[in-house]
């Protein structure tokens, strides 16, 4: 039986759900035996399921209302936008043979709410182990308790203080030397309609760019490498997140493949480390550099004819 293109996609978002919420539920077995009764580990997997069950599990009833109301409507936004009519599926937006990623207006907007929904059950689930592990004191953890606000993480990419520090800056001039120059020819690049500008696109990608690397990095960061290294210790706890990250990315046109997010994941992880496990730094990174990757991506490849009057104005 041959799958329509609809149902291979929501089969490979619950297969990735199902992974990651059994990586979560592998961590409980992990867990302090303190904790048991009051396990910051099951109010997390509660929460990646279903955004504010792990607060309420916490008994944060308001928290709980929040998350669960937020998810609603974007779900809600979500499917509204994928049963438009133009709306195109994921896999047959890329064009291999001219290296280009067709977009419009209405499989853009999907992809923000799709992506706002992920990163809140992400979070959620960060938040939620958070909370649990300071309402018990953090008894019976070898590394600090999380601690950082939804607010710190999303501010942390416009921080100062940590844009300058060299373990920020430096990695970054690598995106930040590729959206300057001229694309490549093998360089995967966006195609959008006239429905939709590039200037829209980029400030659209400030938004979504800000929602994954806060999601993204309380999640494998903040409740994974943290968890496993009180577990495992730094080195294993580090080594074991990073691999989890790198197969949660599957390596699609534009995106990163596993083995490149797995040491991604891996330098990040070790920046929350020798930071006493704060994610924010990681979180600025994070951001920059899916941000500056988008934007090289937004680029035009210019025309033969264009090509032949540069060459023309150039040796003149």
């Amino acid at each position: 039986m041959i799958l329509p293109q609809a149902r291979i996609a929501r089969i490979s978002r619950a297969m990735l759900a199902a992974v990651l919420a059994a990586i979560v539920a592998g961590l409980c077995i992990c867990a302090p035996k303190i904790v048991w009764g009051a396990s910051p580990e099951l109010a997390a997997a509660g929460s990646f399921f279903l955004p504010g069950l792990g607060q309420a599990a916490n008994s944060d009833y308001g928290k709980a209302g929040l998350h669960f109301g937020s998810a609603l409507v974007l779900a809600s936004q979500y499917s509204i936008q994928v049963e438009k009519e133009d709306y195109i599926l994921p896999a047959d937006r890329v064009d291999n043979k001219n290296k280009e990623i067709d977009i419009n207006r209405t499989s853009y907007e999907a992809d923000l709410w799709g992506s706002a929904l992920f990163n809140l059950s992400l979070y959620s689930s960060f938040a939620a182990y958070r909370d649990g592990r300071q309402a018990i004191s953090n008894q019976g953890y070898e590394t600090p308790a999380p601690g950082e606000s939804l607010a710190d993480l999303a501010s942390a990419p416009f921080q100062w203080d940590l844009l300058i520090r060299p373990t920020t800056f430096v990695p970054l001039l690598i995106p930040l030397y590729f959206a300057l120059t001229p694309p490549a020819d093998e360089q995967f690049l966006f195609n959008p309609d006239d429905s939709i500008t590039r200037e829209e696109m980029a400030v659209g990608f400030a938004v979504r760019h800000n929602m994954v690397a806060v999601g993204e990095e309380a999640f494998f960061r903040g409740l994974l490498n943290n968890g496993f290294s009180s577990s495992f210790g730094d080195t294993y706890g580090l080594l074991t997140s990073s691999v989890i990250f790198g197969l949660a990315h599957q390596g699609n046109a534009g995106q990163a493949t596993a083995a490149g997010a797995g040491l991604f994941g891996l330098y990040i992880g070790y920046l929350q480390q020798i930071n006493g496990y704060r994610i924010d730094q990681g979180v600025a990174v994070h951001f920059w550099w899916n941000f500056l990757v988008s934007v090289g991506m937004l680029a035009q490849r210019k025309t033969d004819r264009e090509l032949r009057l540069l060459t023309f104005y150039t040796e003149f």
